[in-house]
C-alpha cells in the first residue's frame, strides 16, 4: 500500500524520500521541482515539511561523516 503524501499529483512517501535522499532535496521548492507534490492544493505541505524535518538530518549527518573521512589533516 502506497502512502499518499500528495493527492492531487499522487505523490507517495517513497518518492518524496527518493528525491530527499538521491537529489538532496532538503526545500519545499526543491521537492516541488523533483515530484510535483503540492503544486496542486497546496494542502500537503504541513505533511511534506514534516518529512523533511525527519529526513533532512540523516542528509546532513551523512554529510558530516563523508567529510571528516575526507579531510583529516593527521
Amino acid at each position: 500500500m502506497r502512502e499518499i503524501v500528495c493527492n492531487c499529483q499522487l505523490v507517495d512517501r517513497k518518492t518524496i524520500n527518493k528525491a530527499i535522499h538521491e537529489k538532496n532535496a532538503t526545500t519545499i521548492e526543491e521537492i516541488r521541482r523533483y515530484t510535483g507534490a503540492n503544486t496542486g492544493c497546496g494542502k500537503c505541505i504541513g505533511y511534506i515539511n514534516s518529512i523533511l524535518d525527519l529526513e533532512v538530518p540523516k542528509i546532513v549527518q551523512k554529510i558530516e561523516n563523508t567529510t571528516q573521512n575526507k579531510f583529516k589533516l593527521w
